[in-house]
């Protein structure tokens, strides 16, 4: 685990509706321990990564007027002390949603002490190694063994119309010095995005 006092992040997107019902803020940690084929967001662990602080980010997120946050990677799993901490440093100053994509199943994670304080932290917790054979093109889920669960009733209702959305959505958003990939893309949001990065000379990142 890392301490308490920091993040390891690979990137971070305020406002965005791709990652969870209502406006988000998006933090991808850094740091995997599965190796997935095809992985959907590849420099989550092989790319560069900032240590942010707990509190300068925990005011971000309040600042931000984000209805909720949701935590990908990466694996949060292997930051849940912090994640725990950031949570809820946040939650003394507004209330806030929590969405968190792990590649652990929660059968896996109720079994691991160290992984409870994040876990009791989430609204929603979507579990499983991403399969790149089982990917049936489901929005916002990677693979089809990957499983929603409620853990809390705050976006029972909300995630029921959201998660069942017949088509995935992804931004690309370009910079002056840099081109990113946020969300699930679909087959011709990938044939794009693949053509952007090969274009850019490889300064390019998928989250």
């Amino acid at each position: 685990m890392y301490e308490k006092t920091v993040l390891r992040v690979s990137h971070t997107e305020e406002n965005t509706d791709l990652l969870g019902p209502y406006r988000r803020f998006v933090i991808w940690v850094h740091g995997c321990c599965f190796d997935c084929e095809g992985c959907l967001a590849p420099n989550t662990r092989y790319g560069a990564y900032d240590e942010v602080s707990i509190t300068a980010l925990a005011e971000r997120i309040v600042q931000s007027g984000c209805e909720g946050i949701t935590v990908s990677g990466g694996e949060p799993f292997l930051q849940a002390d912090a994640l725990a901490a950031l949570i809820g440093a946040v939650r003394m100053e507004r209330d806030v949603g929590v969405i968190v994509y792990s590649g652990f199943t929660i059968e896996e994670i109720r079994s691991r002490e160290d992984f409870l304080p994040l876990l009791g932290c989430a609204d929603i917790l979507i579990d499983g190694r991403y399969v790149r054979q089982l990917d049936d093109g489901r929005a916002y889920i990677g693979s089809s063994n990957q499983r929603l669960h409620y853990l809390t009733g705050r976006y029972r209702e909300a995630g029921a119309a959201y998660y069942a959305c017949p088509t995935r959505r992804a931004e690309i958003k370009l910079t002056a010095d840099r081109a990113v990939l946020i969300g699930v893309p679909s087959e011709n949001v990938l044939r794009v995005w693949q053509a952007i990065k090969k274009k850019s000379g490889g300064i390019s990142d998928d989250f």
